[in-house]
């Protein structure tokens, strides 16, 4: 195991001159110190592809890159990967936390497939990669042996085990605004308040635990995994039912991944979506790490995008006024909630929810409002294989 000042001591050594990438809670110790300013700039990136892309740019203007990032999020690199990298040749470093590997935890069956398909998936680009654990090799060890690869003009990937960088580095009190700033679960309680008989979608993480814990409701849609998409599942279904209520929960880290929904959303101009968005400037369920979207304003980009009406909230009151306007006037309409960081995380949905079952019920609780018409047939629930 490496300790998070050493592996930021490893960077610097191996000249190492810009870090950018997305949290996970593998690499929690060395991203705190980075986000103090310590070691290589670090540049959070909204999404793994961007911050390949951060990678590229970094390299060609003769700054070496280092990439972080988690394997959930691996699907988002294969296009700058294969487009640009590759073939560009352009040599980056990347390491990427395997969680889910060797085997998924219980309750966490969105780590299952990118657990076990990485590796092969680098074989078959024929990237070169290496597995970091807690009993070695070295850090220092893999870099010197990426050395060739990179001077090649090919990538090198870094695989990281659960438990191999330790998470030792201090850890700073969230720093919360002047004033009383809303926690997640009073968002999630004004939420439920207001909501009456909608549907509610909630991104993955903290939020989601939120929901489960404070009302759960067949109605509920609990994502986890597909970090970004909730307000795209959200749309489809509003689409799908448009004599059905949408309420989406989401977070800005989450909004910021796959920014341009809000685009398709005001675009399709749903009157049936309400989306409001926890904006506390971290990413909770990794550790707290910056954004990197500290300057944007969501409610003015909502706006931008084609949204009806969009608010911004500092207070349960704003909150609970906005919703009430929201789903009386129709929409598409965005509440942008200021809220504070930190908070208790609670259990997940999936720990006593099956993320099937939790599909399935969501189907079923449409299906009982949904008007049956001649061109317009219930759906059948899915069935398990």
């Amino acid at each position: 195991m490496i300790t998070s000042r050493a592996m930021l001591d490893a960077l610097e050594d191996h000249d190492y001159g810009l870090v950018t990438g997305v949290p996970c809670s593998y690499f929690a110790g060395p991203l705190r110190l980075l986000d103090r300013g310590e070691g290589p700039r670090y540049i959070p990136a909204v999404n793994e592809g961007s911050a390949i892309a951060i990678a590229a740019g970094a390299q060609l203007g003769g700054r070496p890159p280092m990439v972080l990032a988690q394997n959930s999020g691996f699907g988002n690199m294969i296009n700058p990967l294969t487009s640009l990298v590759l073939p560009y040749r352009i040599p980056m470093t990347v390491m990427v936390s395997m969680r889910g590997w060797p085997t998924a935890g219980a309750g966490e069956p969105q780590h299952y497939w990118m657990g076990r398909v990485v590796p092969d998936w680098l074989d078959s680009l024929g990237i070169p990669h290496w597995m970091l654990t807690a009993d070695g090799p070295s850090l220092n060890q893999v870099l010197r042996e990426t050395r060739p690869v990179l001077e090649e003009g090919r990538p090198a990937v870094v695989l990281v085990a659960k438990g191999a960088i330790a998470n030792d580095a201090p850890t700073d009190p969230p720093t919360v605004p002047p004033g009383h700033r809303p926690t997640r679960d009073e968002v999630v309680s004004a939420v439920l308040a207001e909501a009456g008989d909608a549907h509610l979608l909630s991104t993955t993480g903290y939020l989601s635990r939120s929901l489960f814990n404070l009302g759960d409701s067949s109605r509920n849609f609990y994502m986890q995994g597909s970090m970004g998409h909730v307000s795209g599942i959200a749309l489809g279904a509003a689409l799908a039912n448009p004599e059905r209520r949408f309420v989406v929960l989401d977070g800005d880290g989450a909004v910021l991944m796959h920014m341009g929904s809000l685009a398709t959303i005001g675009d399709a101009a749903p009157a049936n979506l309400t989306h409001v968005v926890f904006e506390n400037g971290v990413y909770d369920s990794t550790g707290g790490q910056l954004t990197g979207g500290r300057r944007t304003d969501f409610a003015t980009a909502a706006l931008a995008c084609g949204y009806r009406n969009a608010w911004r909230a500092d207070s349960i009151d704003e909150l609970r006024k906005a919703l009430r306007t929201a789903l009386t006037d129709g929409g598409p309409s965005a509440v942008v909630v200021r809220g504070a960081p930190g908070g208790a995380a609670g259990e997940r949905a999936s720990s006593n929810v099956s993320v099937q079952e939790i599909g399935d019920r969501f189907i079923k609780s449409l299906e009982a409002h949904r008007p049956t018409t001649p061109d317009r047939r219930p759906t059948s629930p899915r069935t398990s294989a």
